[in-house]
């Protein structure tokens, strides 16, 4: 049975703590929490926004330097809300508003620093230390899609294998990248990043490999490419699926035989670069269609790792956008450092198509408009309508197309359930399979038995004899 920290004295709070289903151990203070941290095992550490003798703040400061145990803080007031940027830099794991949120939400998150934690303590001790209370290095993010990604880089990082990353453009496969350089063995070398689509496909040759006096018009003296400047370090080829055929011939080369020549040399340069590459396209596909070399594929292809879109991840959605906020704020010197629970519903539900990138961009121009140190969902929402209608407007076209190839007499397909439909179909159908054993039932659904119950009496389902 997983036991909760809980510093304070709010015994509703702790009523609703015990009501996630686990065991809660409750503190006065700061001082007496560090004591049972260091004699008992925690899933979760929650405190309240107001505690005596050592402040939220310094307690979260200090949890992480002596535990891995994460951190939730309780927000009630807008001095505690107005530090959570500051909590988030020295450990803050998450946050939840008691006045605002549901046992069901707490639940989630404190399964979601569990199920975190339980992922770090099962990590060799060599790796547990590039782990942060919400990710890896630079890299945010606790759900089980980038559980699996930090697994995988754990396990590459100080290794020179040959790396690809897959994904939607704006997933984060630069910065994974780097992530990637930079706990590895080449730290201290260079990491050279190249945009290949970003530069015109007759000019990429010299810009990698470098080029002779005189080997093309403007080439006034002989320049290095990024492999030699990356020697000893790291070159990233980002969107390799966009570089020509011929070039592709090259870079097999270099990735083989670890040599170069520069364009309109003869001499033959010898490199020593760890090579990541990173595509939103289909490799395969390209093959297919004779515009990727089979065998260079199957050169960058020794491991690849797919980045998961964030519409894959919502729950990872809160603390990168509270991580984009921190950036802003030295970069813009801005006062936004929070945003309310109808904001953070409404950035997790949205489908972010432009991944990573497009959240950043949207808060930014949010917090360079907003007069206040919070914001709302309707500061970020008319930001998002006119990609929601795109995506409507493209959604209802294809509706429209099909049904107008439909054939006479064709039936048409039913409307899709809500998700609270869903739900309590779902439980219908579990407990009527156990025969009302809501023990068996709340575990194969995946909930408490105490959510079990609120759910059945919100859905008026009843035992009948």
């Amino acid at each position: 049975m997983q036991t909760i920290l809980y510093v304070g004295n709010s015994k509703e709070m702790e009523s609703m703590l015990q009501e996630t289903g686990r065991t809660v151990d409750s503190v006065q203070n700061g001082m007496i929490a560090m004591n049972a941290l260091s004699s008992n095992p925690y899933c979760a550490v929650v405190i309240e926004d107001q505690l005596p003798l050592i402040s939220p703040s310094r307690l979260i400061s200090e949890l992480k330097n002596h535990s891995q145990v994460p951190v939730i803080c309780l927000l009630r007031d807008n001095e505690r809300r107005n530090q959570l940027l500051d909590d988030f830099k020295i450990g803050l794991f998450g946050w939840f508003e008691p006045k605002n949120s549901s046992v069901d939400k707490l639940e989630k998150l404190i399964g979601n620093a569990a199920d975190f934690q339980k992922f770090v303590q099962g990590l060799p001790k060599g790796q547990q230390k590039h782990m942060t209370p919400c990710g890896l290095s630079d890299l945010v993010g606790v759900s089980p899609a980038m559980r699996k990604v930090f697994q995988l880089l754990l396990q590459i990082q100080s290794k020179d294998v040959i790396t690809i990353f897959y994904g939607e453009s704006g997933t984060g496969k630069t910065l994974t990248a780097k992530t990637i350089h930079r706990n590895g063995r080449r730290y201290q070398r260079p990491f050279i990043a190249v945009n290949c689509p970003a530069i015109p496909s007759e000019l990429l040759e010299s810009e990698l490999f470098g080029h002779e006096r005189g080997s093309f018009t403007g080439a006034i003296e002989r320049r290095d490419g990024k492999f030699i400047a990356a020697n000893g370090g790291t070159i990233f080829l980002d969107e390799i699926g966009d570089m020509s055929p011929s070039l592709q011939a090259k870079i097999l080369r270099a990735l083989e035989s670890g040599e170069i020549e520069r364009v309109g040399g003869a001499e033959t340069l010898s490199v020593d670069v760890r090579v990541i590459s990173a595509t939103n396209q289909d490799l395969q596909e390209k093959i297919r269609q004779k515009t990727f070399r089979q065998d260079l594929y199957h050169r960058i292809n020794v491991f690849p790792v797919t980045m998961p879109p964030l519409r894959d991840r919502p729950e990872d959605i809160p603390l990168i956008a509270l991580n984009i906020l921190n950036k802003f704020k030295d970069k813009h010197h801005t006062s936004v450092c929070y945003f309310n629970p109808n904001a953070q519903e409404l950035l997790m539900e949205y489908s972010w198509p432009g991944n990573v990138r497009e959240l950043e961009n949207a808060l930014e121009r949010t917090v360079l408009i907003s007069d206040e140190t919070y914001l709302r969902a309707r500061d970020i929402e008319p930001l998002l309508d006119k990609q929601l209608r795109l995506e409507q407007d493209s959604s209802q076209s294809s509706d429209s197309a099909d049904s107008d190839g439909m054939s006479p007499g064709q039936e048409i397909p039913e409307p899709i359930m809500t998700l609270k439909e869903i739900e309590m179909k779902a439980i219908k159908a579990g407990i009527e399979r156990n025969r009302w054993n809501l023990t068996h039932t709340a575990q194969q659904l995946g909930v408490s038995r105490m959510t079990l119950y609120r759910k059945l009496d919100q859905y008026g389902l009843r035992k009948t004899d």
